[in-house]
């Protein structure tokens, strides 16, 4: 047992019952993301034809964005530079009605840029730059404005772009507060200290990742590791709630009850979208929010909304409304692909 009795006890029956009203707080990064949108990914001897645009992007800020087009009031906890782009990210969020007062603005420092190169079947290839001047602290998280919007939310994501002592401090404040919200988290992109994060997976309620993101966690784990076999047992045996493996549009859900496995919409053509994990999250957090406890319904919703977030424009304009994601699920299981690609 990787949990003392008196660190981060695991659940079990004691769990406080969540919240079933109130909003979503995003803990994240928001960046500018270079986005190259190619036949294909480059390699070292075969250069690739594509063309380039700008946006805004980050997984915090699209996932906060996601949360709120499905008309969730939405907090995100993040930093941006002193300069035009982290200004740009600051009236993006408004003006998409996604709360920025947790936002926090690092004078003298330019914000952070990441490079996305997205196929035209959607697979996709990122490069993130992390300027240790704009990042979160400790400190940002422990103010009383940041406390409160993690421990009265209904729902709390956490990214993994945060340095590791910030996600370890929401994630024991969560863990502390009585009828606590629903913790879901997003493993990615890779961080250290992963045998000591490992002590608060007992709190996580739902864990979303490719196969290969959850298979970070698991110690020894190869990257061609069984899901099934290797990679969701041990995270459920530590505690986890729900594991989620979420690629190529479809979604595997492994908890204490039967397994879940909720096929590629209809709709889905593209073989995966740079937002797709960003949209499970946010329709996913939408619907325990509304109905307090999850359901194959919910996940189905949730994988409904990847299919939705199929886009050749900028990521977080991607992010789709409810209306979208139910025109998807009201397509029958054997119709033809028809997606709503803008």
């Amino acid at each position: 047992m990787l949990v003392g009795a008196s660190d981060v006890p695991a659940r079990g029956k004691a769990r406080m019952t969540p919240r079933k009203s109130g909003g979503y707080t995003v803990i994240g990064d928001a960046v500018v993301d270079h986005l190259y949108r190619t036949d294909r990914l480059p390699s070292e001897s075969l250069p690739a034809r594509g063309r380039f645009t700008s946006s805004v992007g980050g997984r915090g800020l699209n996932c906060a964005v996601a949360a709120a087009r499905l008309g969730l009031p939405v907090r995100l906890i993040a930093a941006v530079g002193d300069d035009e782009a982290g200004r740009r990210i600051l009236a993006y969020l408004r003006r998409e009605g996604v709360d920025t007062d947790l936002v926090k603005v690092v004078p003298g420092e330019p914000t952070p840029v990441d490079a996305l190169i997205v196929t035209s079947s959607g697979s996709t290839g990122a490069i993130a730059h992390r300027d240790e001047a704009v990042r979160l602290r400790e400190e940002d998280i422990t103010t009383p404005a940041a406390r409160e919007a993690i421990t009265s939310a209904a729902a709390v994501l956490i990214t993994f772009e945060p340095p590791a002592l910030v996600i370890e401090q929401a994630i024991r404040m969560v863990h502390a507060t009585p009828h606590r919200p629903w913790l879901l988290v997003q493993p990615t992109p890779p961080i250290g200290m992963l045998s000591y994060f490992r002590r608060y997976l007992a709190t996580i309620d739902f864990l979303v990742g490719t196969r290969a993101q959850l298979g970070t966690l698991v110690p020894g784990c190869a990257p061609s590791a069984d899901f099934d076999a290797e990679i969701a047992p041990w995270l459920l045996g530590h505690g986890v709630r729900y594991v989620c493996a979420v690629e190529g549009l479809a979604c595997r859900v492994r908890f204490a009850g039967p397994a879940l496995d909720i096929p590629r919409p209809a709709a889905a053509v593209l073989a995966e979208t740079p937002g797709a994990r960003s949209a499970f999250l946010a329709a996913l957090a939408h619907r325990l929010i509304r109905s307090g406890r999850p359901g194959r319904a919910d996940f189905v919703f949730a994988t409904a909304a990847m299919a939705a977030s199929q886009s050749f424009g900028e990521l977080p304009d991607a992010m789709p409304v409810a209306d979208r994601i139910n025109r998807i699920l009201a397509l029958p299981s054997d119709a033809e692909p028809t997606p709503e690609i803008v």
